[in-house]
């Protein structure tokens, strides 16, 4: 089963603040790039951790490494 957390959750997960998160969903931009998904079950708004994940892990340093010449 896929595990479901809230905007408090999201919220601390990702960096930001509620109302950030809250933002998002409308703008459908977070931190400048696509904000992730959300699922709406009635009035309730919940995030899929695993999206959250790929969410940030798009933001991971690179390295590469030079040798000197």
């Amino acid at each position: 089963m896929t595990d479901l957390i809230d905007t408090h959750e999201a919220a601390r997960i990702l960096g930001f603040t509620g109302n950030t998160l809250r933002n998002a969903r409308v703008s459908g931009f977070l931190g400048g790039v696509t904000a992730p998904g959300f699922r709406k079950l009635g009035t309730a708004i919940r995030y899929e951790r695993s999206a959250l994940d790929r969410w940030v892990a798009q933001f991971e340093e690179q390295t590469t490494t030079h040798e000197a010449a």
